[in-house]
């Protein structure tokens, strides 16, 4: 074997390697496109790809390429009918092998449109025109190749000299460029395929996740900011040059993953407690209508006892305070921490006793009462804290459940590790730093700030940023927080990114 004929084995062994490993469908086209420009030195060439439009069937032109001119590419369709080279090849799926465009055979009907040559001060002299077949023998696309050089890295001058530096393409090359782009539309088809089934997959997560936010609409659209936020801080992150994260890069496939964990790290609330998920306050709406009435009661009860001189100092004392101490509780029952002086107060008003309209001896607020009332921080009980905090074992059970692809395969981890804390001190698993991936430190900042400044939760007003982040600072300061990240997070301004716009989609 003659030692070009080696060096053109090894050159297509490459190309089909590349063309097996791309799964990036524009990628693809370009690796098919200027590798037979390459096999064959031509100067330049085109590729379509075929597309449905209207019910019709059509050619796309997707890509271009030319070693000796430049201007501006724009996509459009083309017929396929045999009214053009390309279209007649895709018609008849038989290769055209041109040697001089101006001088096709007249029995093929087609006529060379020289008008674009004229726009770029160019001549086609000879074109190699090849179907693409899937291996059912359909067509999926048409390669043209043009003007074929002496040698490959030489640039074409003048029009008018052009046809001096051109030779034709030989039978050899036709049948190579033949094999090389049945090859490349099966994997083409391959390709469109597993892209299909990404789309698939992603609308289908989107819509469980929309399903998921009807169930729970005190927080509609979280995760779906958070999944946008998450793709804009690993983007960040692949550009930074400083800090421990300087040399760290998330791969395509990376930012899929750590989306897809974003979008489905609440997927677990799914096995929380209606009554505890939507609690937007300390007590229900329901409860505070229970403790209205058995204000007024009692209230109603201390006048007619007033009015009938039946009535204690302490009793009276209670009258003149009781609309103040209904205020009271009416505003705790929304606060979203209480301090030592508010929690003597409940426990005060608690312990009034009177005797209800059964006859039985009751206290103003009844031990479930008080005890939602005087929880420190949030509007959730020790007992009901825990059983939300489950949503996470939930999310990474569920998660655990689904045949991941390869690349996709840390997604039950990342989106189960999002309320671990650099410490220790998260859950559910308590793991400390060196256990955290990067991918579920970032998502634990982005959880704690998406959540403090969501301006679409109406049991509350949004926080301002600069409270949010002094927030996160603290619990950097706590060894919770990765303190790298959210300096790239402060710094980069990550934050900023659902600024104008609540809704905003953001996608892979």
């Amino acid at each position: 074997m003659e030692m070009k004929e080696k060096q053109l084995l090894k050159e297509l062994n490459k190309i089909g390697i590349a063309l097996s490993a791309e799964k990036d469908i524009d990628k693809l086209l370009e690796i098919i496109l200027e590798e037979s420009m390459k096999i064959t030195s031509s100067d330049g060439g085109s590729l379509y790809i075929k597309e449905k439009f209207e019910g019709d069937d059509y050619l796309q032109f997707k890509i271009t390429r030319n070693k000796s001119r430049r201007f501006p590419f724009k996509e459009f369709l083309l017929p396929m009918d045999k009214n053009s080279i390309s279209g007649y090849v895709s018609i008849t799926g038989e290769s055209l092998n041109l040697k001089d465009v101006r001088k096709i055979p007249h029995e093929l009907g087609l006529r060379h449109n020289e008008s674009f040559e004229k726009q770029i001060d160019y001549k086609i002299v000879n074109m190699l025109v090849i179907p693409m077949k899937d291996y059912k023998g359909e067509i999926v696309g048409v390669l043209q190749l043009l003007n074929k050089k002496k040698e490959y890295d030489m640039k074409l001058g003048e029009p008018e000299t052009i046809p001096e530096s051109i030779i034709e393409y030989t039978k050899d090359e036709e049948e190579i460029i033949l094999s090389l782009a049945s090859q490349a539309a099966i994997l083409l088809e391959r390709t469109k395929l597993y892209d299909e089934i990404q789309k698939l997959f992603q609308s289908f997560t989107e819509a469980m996740v929309t399903t998921l936010d009807a169930r729970d609409t005190t927080t509609s659209g979280h995760s779906r900011r958070l999944a946008g936020y998450a793709i804009e801080f690993a983007k960040v992150i692949n550009k930074i040059d400083y800090g421990r994260y300087k040399e760290f890069k998330f791969s395509e496939e990376e930012i899929r993953e750590i989306y897809y964990a974003a979008l489905l790290h609440d997927v677990g609330k799914i096995g929380v407690n209606e009554g505890i998920l939507l609690k937007k306050n300390r007590l229900s709406d329901e409860k505070m209508e229970t403790i209205k009435y058995r204000f007024n009661y009692l209230k109603k009860k201390l006048e007619l006892s007033n009015i009938l001189d039946e009535i204690s100092e302490t009793e009276k004392k209670i009258l003149s305070d009781i609309d103040l101490y209904y205020q009271f509780i009416t505003e705790i029952n929304q606060k979203g921490f209480i301090n030592e002086i508010e929690e003597e107060k409940i426990s005060k008003i608690a312990s009034i006793e009177f005797i209800d309209v059964d006859g039985k001896l009751t206290n103003l607020l009844n031990e479930f009462e008080a005890e939602n009332l005087m929880i420190k921080r949030g509007n959730l009980t020790d007992e009901e804290r825990a059983e939300m905090n489950l949503h996470v074992t939930y999310s990474y059970e569920i998660l655990k459940g689904i045949i991941w692809t390869e690349d996709l395969k840390n997604v039950p981890e990342i989106a189960g590790s999002h309320h671990e804390k650099i410490d220790g001190s998260g859950y559910p698993k308590g793991i400390k730093e060196e256990e955290i991936s990067i991918q579920a430190k970032m998502l634990a900042i982005l959880d704690i700030f998406e959540a403090l400044t969501a301006r679409d939760r109406p049991y509350k007003p949004p926080m301002p940023v600069e409270k949010a982040i002094d927030i996160l600072k603290s619990e950097v300061e706590l060894q919770h927080l990765d303190k790298e990240l959210y300096d790239i997070f402060v710094k980069e301004r990550i934050f900023e990114l659902y600024k104008e716009e609540l809704n905003r989609v953001v996608r892979i």
